[in-house]
């Protein structure tokens, strides 16, 4: 991840991550909202395209909602955390 803007590369990789596990913006935002997530469906999209940037706390509570919902459909490498980890499922 870009260790100048780390928020840069993270929406374009759980982005990524969604389109991989065919999860749609309406479900992600469903998830995150009934995680505590504090910005709307207009704001989360625009975030997931790169026009807006969130705080760290908003961009990570989007990846762990993209990850739960990843877990549930398959078991690849899902959405990277702002520190640039990236949780691996097992098989």
């Amino acid at each position: 991840m870009d260790e100048t803007n780390p928020g840069q590369e993270q929406f374009a990789l759980t982005f990524d991550a969604m389109r991989r596990a065919n999860i749609s913006t309406g479900e992600l935002w469903l998830h995150y909202f009934s995680m505590g997530g504090g910005v709307d469906e207009y704001e989360v999209n625009a975030y997931l395209h790169g026009l807006i940037d969130l705080p760290e706390h908003e961009r990570d509570c989007i990846s762990q909602a993209v990850n739960e919902l990843f877990d549930d459909l398959c078991r690849q490498r899902g959405a990277p955390y702002s520190s640039g980890r990236t949780r691996i499922c097992d098989d």
